[in-house]
């Protein structure tokens, strides 16, 4: 699982390092965090090691707060336009 895809490359582009996506991937974002869910969900379901355990139900928190981010990202997205 990839963490930080962003290149430092792209980052010259935006004011800060951590500005959130462009709105034109916004949806594709929204796609990834709600697989990132399913994948951490669908791992919990088989995992039997308890630090596995502990892993995926940090991976699908983790998931489910950027998801609630981008949700909130386009919802500002939509009522500024």
């Amino acid at each position: 699982m990839q963490l930080f895809h962003r290149s430092r490359a792209e980052h010259k582009d935006h004011d800060t390092p951590y500005s959130c996506p462009p709105p034109s991937g916004l949806l594709e974002e929204i796609e990834l965090a709600k697989r990132e869910m399913n994948d951490a969900y669908n791992h919990f379901q088989s995992a039997s090691d308890p630090d596995l355990i502990d892993c995926c139900i940090y991976r699908g928190n983790a998931a489910w707060k950027r998801y609630q981010f981008l949700i909130r990202e386009a919802k500002q997205t939509q009522m500024g336009t």
